[in-house]
């Protein structure tokens, strides 16, 4: 399989046995004229059929907690949605229920019922986020919650300050807000280094998800999850790795 991309399970499907992989999900609806990540749009429709194709395949879904475990067969797959998307809410819901997968949203918490400003400037389109209401729903489904810093800064370009502030009050203002322990954290950007890991650790989190790819095992590090990210179909794939590492997220 090409590094990154995830469309189907055909060409995975070796490979999801040696361990468990982390879907990583953005947008599920129909792609703006013009963004410049065009990949990062899954159409629900494909959505739905990629969801159904794990389970006829024998699939179920584990929590982030459980991705490190090894089970025998293995047939267990992890589902995360990055930033919180309100298309994910009003696109992903039945799908999941109907086939019985539970997903996590990484939220951003200062941007709970607002848009994505943090693509603006990256030439995406303004998409709406999750507010609180939706949210608890989605709660209220069986899905989780996990946080992806308070303003969706590159944490490495941080000071060690602000950093923390960003890890720390996330989980803080999330937790009260919704009343759910945040257990997860997912690095904006992918970007971490052993600082940021560290300070994720000190936060009480256990676990964090990376964009690297790959399959997970008992001796994968809890804070430096792999994930293989789900896009629509491109015909070119020059540079998407790097594209991916250095933007998705």
């Amino acid at each position: 399989p090409v590094p990154g991309q995830y469309h189907g399970l055909k060409p995975f499907a070796d490979m999801f046995r040696t361990g468990v992989p982390i879907l990583m999900y953005h947008k599920i609806g129909p792609r703006p004229a013009r963004v410049r990540l065009k990949g990062l749009y899954v159409k629900p429709e494909d959505f739905e059929r990629q969801i159904v194709e794990l389970r006829e395949a024998g699939f179920e879904s584990c929590p982030v907690s459980e991705a490190r475990l090894n089970g025998a067969p293995n047939h267990r797959i992890t589902l995360t949605f990055d930033d919180g998307f309100r298309n994910v809410f009003e696109n992903a819901l039945r799908p999941l229920a109907a086939n019985q997968f539970r997903a996590i949203q990484f939220l951003v918490a200062d941007f709970i019922g607002k848009v994505n400003e943090w693509d603006l400037r990256d030439g995406e389109a303004p998409e709406s986020l999750m507010d609180a209401i939706q949210i608890r729903e989605w709660l209220e489904a069986g899905h989780q919650i996990g946080s992806h810093s308070l303003n969706h800064h590159c944490l490495t370009r941080l000071t060690v300050r602000d950093a923390r502030e960003e890890i720390f009050a996330s989980k803080k203002k999330l937790e009260d807000t919704f009343g759910v322990p945040i257990q997860h954290f997912c690095y904006p950007y992918g970007e971490w280094n052993p600082a940021v890991r560290d300070l994720v650790a000190e936060a009480g989190y256990q676990t964090a998800c990376t964009t690297e790819f790959g399959i997970n095992t008992p001796e994968t590090p809890p804070f430096a999850l792999n994930r293989i990210t789900v896009r629509h179909p491109t015909r070119s794939l020059k540079g998407l790795k790097a594209r991916l590492l250095g933007i998705t997220g």
